[in-house]
Protein backbone atom coordinates (compact mmCIF):
# COMPACT_ATOMS: atom_id res chain seq x y z
CA UNK A 1 0.00 0.00 0.00
CA UNK A 2 1.18 3.50 -0.85
CA UNK A 3 -0.15 6.94 0.24
CA UNK A 4 0.61 10.26 -2.04
CA UNK A 5 -0.36 13.65 -0.59
CA UNK A 6 -0.29 16.96 -0.75
CA UNK A 7 -1.08 19.58 2.43
CA UNK A 8 -2.99 22.84 1.47
CA UNK A 9 -0.21 25.58 1.22
CA UNK A 10 -2.36 27.38 3.21
CA UNK A 11 -3.61 25.43 6.08
CA UNK A 12 -0.03 22.85 6.93
CA UNK A 13 -1.81 19.37 8.02
CA UNK A 14 -4.58 19.34 5.95
CA UNK A 15 -5.01 17.26 3.08
CA UNK A 16 -5.34 19.57 -0.55
CA UNK A 17 -5.11 16.09 -2.36
CA UNK A 18 -4.62 12.27 -1.78
CA UNK A 19 -4.15 9.53 -3.76
CA UNK A 20 -3.68 5.50 -2.51
CA UNK A 21 -2.87 2.18 -4.03
CA UNK A 22 -1.96 -1.35 -3.24
CA UNK A 23 -1.01 -3.76 -5.29
CA UNK A 24 -2.59 -7.05 -5.63
CA UNK A 25 -1.40 -11.06 -6.41
CA UNK A 26 -3.75 -12.43 -8.50
CA UNK A 27 -4.07 -15.76 -10.87
CA UNK A 28 -2.48 -14.70 -13.77
CA UNK A 29 -4.82 -14.59 -17.19
CA UNK A 30 -4.08 -13.83 -20.79
CA UNK A 31 -4.04 -10.38 -19.99
CA UNK A 32 -1.87 -10.04 -17.13
CA UNK A 33 0.21 -13.36 -17.13
CA UNK A 34 1.99 -12.56 -14.21
CA UNK A 35 -1.38 -11.75 -11.99
CA UNK A 36 0.11 -8.92 -10.44
CA UNK A 37 -1.79 -5.59 -10.67
CA UNK A 38 -1.81 -2.20 -8.96
CA UNK A 39 -5.41 -0.87 -7.81
CA UNK A 40 -6.21 3.09 -7.06
CA UNK A 41 -9.25 2.80 -4.45
CA UNK A 42 -8.79 6.27 -3.25
CA UNK A 43 -8.25 9.66 -5.31
CA UNK A 44 -9.56 12.86 -4.03
CA UNK A 45 -9.19 16.73 -4.24
CA UNK A 46 -10.11 19.15 -2.03
CA UNK A 47 -13.01 21.22 -4.02
CA UNK A 48 -11.03 24.57 -2.92
CA UNK A 49 -7.88 23.15 -4.26
CA UNK A 50 -8.08 21.66 -8.08
CA UNK A 51 -6.98 22.64 -10.94
CA UNK A 52 -3.32 22.87 -9.35
CA UNK A 53 -1.59 19.88 -10.34
CA UNK A 54 -2.15 18.35 -7.14
CA UNK A 55 -4.01 15.05 -8.11
CA UNK A 56 -1.94 14.64 -10.97
CA UNK A 57 1.35 15.18 -9.04
CA UNK A 58 -0.11 12.12 -6.53
CA UNK A 59 -0.96 10.32 -9.55
CA UNK A 60 2.81 10.39 -11.11
CA UNK A 61 4.39 9.40 -7.78
CA UNK A 62 1.83 6.49 -7.30
CA UNK A 63 2.73 5.28 -11.13
CA UNK A 64 6.30 5.88 -10.37
CA UNK A 65 6.18 3.54 -7.54
CA UNK A 66 4.43 0.88 -8.79
CA UNK A 67 6.71 0.69 -11.85
CA UNK A 68 9.67 0.34 -8.89
CA UNK A 69 8.10 -2.84 -8.20
CA UNK A 70 7.55 -4.27 -11.78
CA UNK A 71 3.71 -3.89 -11.36
CA UNK A 72 2.64 -3.47 -15.51
CA UNK A 73 -1.09 -3.42 -15.27
CA UNK A 74 -2.91 -0.70 -12.86
CA UNK A 75 -6.90 -0.62 -12.71
CA UNK A 76 -9.29 2.29 -10.73
CA UNK A 77 -12.97 2.97 -11.19
CA UNK A 78 -12.97 7.00 -12.37
CA UNK A 79 -15.38 9.64 -11.72
CA UNK A 80 -16.31 11.47 -14.45
CA UNK A 81 -14.22 14.80 -12.86
CA UNK A 82 -11.02 12.46 -12.42
CA UNK A 83 -11.36 10.75 -15.93
CA UNK A 84 -9.85 13.29 -18.42
CA UNK A 85 -6.69 13.45 -15.67
CA UNK A 86 -6.42 9.20 -16.00
CA UNK A 87 -7.00 9.47 -19.71
CA UNK A 88 -4.09 12.02 -19.70
CA UNK A 89 -2.13 9.51 -17.87
CA UNK A 90 -2.73 6.76 -20.08
CA UNK A 91 -5.68 5.26 -18.70
CA UNK A 92 -8.45 3.78 -21.64
CA UNK A 93 -11.79 2.74 -20.01
CA UNK A 94 -12.59 -0.94 -20.40
CA UNK A 95 -16.37 -2.26 -20.11
CA UNK A 96 -16.85 -2.87 -16.55
CA UNK A 97 -18.17 -6.38 -15.25
CA UNK A 98 -18.78 -4.79 -11.88
CA UNK A 99 -21.34 -6.52 -9.69
CA UNK A 100 -21.90 -5.57 -6.25
CA UNK A 101 -23.75 -7.20 -2.92
CA UNK A 102 -25.24 -5.36 -0.12
CA UNK A 103 -25.21 -7.62 2.97
CA UNK A 104 -28.13 -6.63 5.34
CA UNK A 105 -26.11 -6.49 8.73
CA UNK A 106 -29.43 -7.42 10.18
CA UNK A 107 -30.04 -10.60 8.77
CA UNK A 108 -29.28 -13.90 10.71
CA UNK A 109 -29.37 -16.50 8.65
CA UNK A 110 -26.81 -17.64 6.50
CA UNK A 111 -26.87 -18.94 3.08
CA UNK A 112 -25.90 -22.01 1.22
Amino acid sequence: MAAYVIDKPDVPGELAACVIGVIEYRLGGPLNPSGVIGYVFNAVTDPGYRRRGYARACMEGLLGWYHQRGVTLVELKASEAGEPLYRALGFVPMPSQTMRLTIDSRATTSRG
